[in-house]
């Protein structure tokens, strides 16, 4: 029986020996690679989205560039009479107007403009309309600081602004474009 013994815990050495287990040190160091290689593999797919969606918010603002007012281009082969590339403008009182102060003392905005037409008819609304569109276009400026429109990408905001208030009161037509024709802060 003595003899018996060490044979049973040969064999089940012999087990324990075919299936040699990990130290824990080799387990933590792979779990800590895989740990990193998916971290990487996020990153990545995080970084070339966001530059894909970059580039999709840049097209996306030459796209409204090119529609808006301010843009003014006209493709050459859609001109046939060069008479009717410019329509008929309408001249738009001065305005005088405060600004609001933004702590540099008071300032004032004195603005003359005039508005391109689609065509003569829209001149009779906007005379039969002037009060309204006067009304909203004062709004508009008394409520800008100097910082706002002393830009020029700040006066394009404002052609752009005004060119919408505007059309929002015209029911028949609308204006195709604003030109500035004297604009003074003082």
């Amino acid at each position: 029986m003595a003899d018996t013994a060490p044979q049973e815990n040969a064999a089940a050495g012999g087990e324990e020996g075919g299936k040699k287990k990990l130290p824990l040190w080799v387990i933590i160091l792979i779990a800590s690679q895989l740990v990193i290689v998916i971290a990487a593999v996020v990153v990545f797919k995080m970084m070339s989205s966001s530059s894909s969606h970059q580039e999709e918010i840049a097209q996306e603002e030459a796209a409204a560039e090119e529609h808006s007012p301010a843009a003014q281009k006209v493709a050459p082969e859609k001109v046939k009479d060069a008479k009717n590339l410019i329509g008929p403008k309408h001249d738009v009182e001065p305005f005088v107007v405060n600004l609001i102060d933004d702590g540099r003392g008071p300032r004032y905005l004195k603005l003359e403009m005039k508005f391109e037409l689609e065509s003569e008819d829209v001149r009779t609304e906007i005379e039969s309309r002037i009060s309204q569109i006067r009304d909203e276009l004062l709004i508009l400026l008394s409520s800008k600081r100097q910082t706002d429109i002393e830009t020029t990408d700040g006066k394009r905001i404002l052609k752009d602004e005004i060119f919408t208030r505007v059309n929002k009161v015209l029911v028949t037509g609308r204006i195709k474009r604003v030109y500035f024709t004297e604009f003074v802060i003082q």
